[in-house]
């Protein structure tokens, strides 16, 4: 899969975070509703930093305040 096609699922995936976060599937992976993601998904999310993990939740990313 290449760069663009990597940028437009996480932004899509971004998009969804908006709404509501991710929960954490028991068998791996986490879900939005019926919607499941990899972990190698919300792992590039994180590693963009636009994405955290808080308590068993996948959030955006609080913006840091002064």
């Amino acid at each position: 899969m290449g760069t663009r096609a990597n940028t437009h699922t996480e932004t899509y995936f971004l998009r969804l975070l908006e709404f509501s976060p991710f929960e954490r599937r028991t068998r791996g992976g986490w879900r939005f509703g019926t919607r499941r993601i990899s972990d190698c998904v919300a792992d590039r999310l994180i590693d963009s930093d636009r994405a955290e993990i808080v308590g068993n939740r996948l959030l955006l990313k609080r913006e840091a305040r002064p």
